[in-house]
């Protein structure tokens, strides 16, 4: 299952994350995702224009700053419903 990732640090483990509106809910809005070898990191699209804080813990996985709360999943699990 996938683990949110909030701004604040804190984490959501084993999120239901089936389904778009269960994805858009994770981070606040339209969905973009940050493509990694291990990991799809879904943001909210908006976050920069939104001035979301950074999320240090998910720019530590994706190896570039992001920002708002963050929804994370294997590679197997994004594929699996993509």
């Amino acid at each position: 299952m996938a683990t949110i990732f909030k701004a604040d640090g804190t984490k959501v483990k084993d999120y239901n994350h089936e389904g778009l509106e269960a994805k858009q809910k994770a981070v606040g809005g339209y969905i973009e995702p940050v493509y990694t070898s291990q990991w799809v990191v879904l943001v909210n699209e908006d976050g920069l224009f939104k001035n979301l804080p950074v999320n240090h813990e998910a720019s530590l996985l994706a190896g570039r700053v992001l920002v708002g709360d963050a929804l994370v999943l294997t590679r197997e699990e994004w594929d699996s419903e993509n």
